[in-house]
């Protein structure tokens, strides 16, 4: 059975390598081949004789997704991709283009076990973990597709990344990486909805990448509405978890917080969510509060807030020394805005 190349660290490929060649430097040709130059077939690697790379082709799959469908939004440029899996699955990933600073948020899992209520990529059922391969190769495709560069990663699609861990911290060292993908920790964010031994786990393990926790409620009721599955993990926990990861890493974090019209989105609320972050600690400048209006997703009774309730939420928090932004939705006429990656 052939080997997929891309769910190999370079060590494991170095060792799979060796049956094949003995020359170190034809190795780092074949890596260097495969995460910087992002070649898509073994016969692209042209500084390699005819018989190596014939042989790579019957030892080792270099691709197993398919773009299925393409939706690139009128607004914006943002591109929402569907890929087919080797075993016939489904899931998503959105190119978020930008002047010299392009993204992808991919996926980490086909389905979402979190089952959010006001998401779609949580109204479908978990299938499985993508393997490490199959979440790098989200982001070489998109590469190969637009012709851009991709600068930032996003890790916001489909799942819950700390539930994939092994794979994802794979997948970390690949980005970080000089030698395959190069890219900057700083611009490198993973979500979390809390899973606090993860996040601390995370914290350890020192990757140092920016951390976005979905808090998105200021109480154990609001959040339990929003997210019916939460692991058991409370509010308390998971800002614990995010002042762990922010003294031991020093990295920036994000508070997630998704506005639902009626449900967490009134004066109090805001007065609460800042008295939460100045007793966990996280009334700091390298913490961040992201508000998301609601953006539409079928099958649910919630609605977006009105504009004025938004900004109103986001002085008092402002007035409280926090920084704040307002999500603009990227690609909400494809249905590829946050919350809206289903089937």
């Amino acid at each position: 059975m052939k080997k997929y190349i891309l769910d190999l660290t370079n060590a494991q490929f170095k060792t799979a390598a060796k049956s094949i060649t003995d020359q170190d430097y034809r190795i780092n040709q074949i890596i260097e081949w495969v995460y910087v130059k992002k070649a898509s077939s073994f016969a692209d690697f042209t500084n390699i004789s005819k018989e190596l790379r014939d042989t790579l082709d019957k030892r080792f799959l270099l691709r197993t997704l398919k773009i299925v469908k393409k939706e690139k939004s009128m607004i914006d440029g943002t591109v929402r991709y569907a890929f087919q899996t080797i075993d016939k699955k489904y899931f998503f990933a959105v190119f978020l283009p930008a002047k010299g600073k392009n993204s992808v948020c991919i996926s980490s899992q086909i389905g979402c076990p979190v089952m959010c209520a006001f998401c779609s990529s949580g109204k479908v059922k978990l299938a499985r973990n993508l393997s490490r391969g199959e979440i790098l190769e989200q982001i070489l495709q998109i590469e190969n597709d637009a012709k851009e560069k991709v600068s930032g990663v996003l890790f916001m699609g489909m799942g819950e990344p700390t539930l994939n861990f092994n794979n994802i911290t794979s997948v970390l060292n690949s980005l970080l990486s000089s030698k395959e993908f190069g890219i900057g920790k700083r611009h490198i964010t993973l979500s979390s909805v809390g899973v606090a031994p993860a996040i601390k786990k995370l914290a350890d393990d020192n990757f140092g990448v920016r951390l976005a926790l979905s808090l998105h409620a200021v109480d154990e009721k609001q959040r339990k509405k929003l997210i019916p599955n939460n692991f058991g993990f409370k509010i308390e926990d998971i800002l614990n978890a995010g002042k762990y990861y922010l003294k031991k890493t020093g990295s920036r974090i994000t508070i997630e917080y998704i506005l639902v019209k009626g449900i967490n989105d009134v004066v109090a609320d805001a007065h609460k969510l800042t008295r939460l972050l100045r007793h966990h600690e996280l009334l700091n400048p390298d913490v961040q509060v992201n508000l998301i209006p609601f953006n539409p997703v079928a099958d649910t009774q919630f609605k977006t807030p009105e504009q004025g309730a938004v900004q109103k939420f986001k002085n008092i928090l402002k007035l409280n020394g926090i920084t704040v932004n307002i999500r603009q939705a990227k690609g909400a006429d494809i249905s590829a805005a946050c919350g809206q990656l289903g089937y």
